[in-house]
């Protein structure tokens, strides 16, 4: 717990670090998603940015966002039909079943309830994963969440608590989603994902290998 307490830890405060730059990703988000049809593209590219400001920021520009919108510019649906049509439907069937008190309408309100409920618990990782793989694959993407969720239960729940509250207290005051609550989300939660895949490093003693310096450091 203390490690992934300290994953977490770190990688907000390495967010608070980059802010001029997750501003300025967020704000772009937002402006290549107007088209609508570019939302894949858009989100997947920002992941992409991230994920090389993470790995090794010396190598990140904001050209390699727009990089990633054109990698991802059809390849995104792949990820975006999924992740639009399954809560859909699962919302729709909540709404359905609303105007009946039958134990059976219950029942199926119950099961789509606890289906979307893991279904948004399982995106926590899911674009991070995305963007590491050379061709999305959202079946592969979620297979491999659930080996984070096994293998390190404390990252992925300290992770995912931690960023369901900020997104909801962020739509809530409506301006940082605009400025900067998307872009730091993703980078929080590439950052643990990171650290997971022993690219980036803490300082716990369980993982001393793999502890990260900053250029300069000694």
């Amino acid at each position: 717990m203390n490690f992934a307490f300290q994953t977490l830890w770190w990688g907000i405060k390495e967010s608070f670090y980059q802010i001029g730059r997750l501003i300025v990703l967020n704000v772009s988000w937002i402006l290549f998603s107007l088209p609508i049809v570019t939302i894949p593209a858009a989100t997947l590219g920002m992941a992409y940015a991230i994920r090389v400001m993470v790995i090794d920021e010396t190598n990140y520009s904001w050209k390699v966002f727009i990089e990633g919108f054109k990698r991802y510019l059809l390849a995104g649906w792949r990820w975006f039909i999924p992740s639009l049509l399954l809560p859909i439907i699962f919302i729709y069937n909540i709404l359905f079943f609303a105007v009946e008190n039958f134990t059976l309408s219950i029942i199926i309100q119950a099961a789509n309830i606890v289906m979307l409920v893991v279904w948004s618990f399982l995106q926590t990782f899911t674009i991070p994963l995305l963007v590491e793989q050379e061709k999305p694959n959202m079946r592969v993407a979620l297979l491999n969440g659930v080996k984070i969720l096994y293998q390190k239960p404390g990252i992925y729940w300290f992770t995912s608590i931690f960023l369901t509250v900020f997104l909801i207290f962020s739509t809530f005051i409506i301006t940082p989603i605009i400025i900067f609550s998307i872009s730091m989300s993703l980078f929080i939660s590439m950052y643990c994902l990171q650290v997971f895949l022993g690219r980036r490093g803490i300082v716990p003693d369980e993982e001393s290998s793999k502890v990260y310096k900053k250029p300069g450091s000694k």
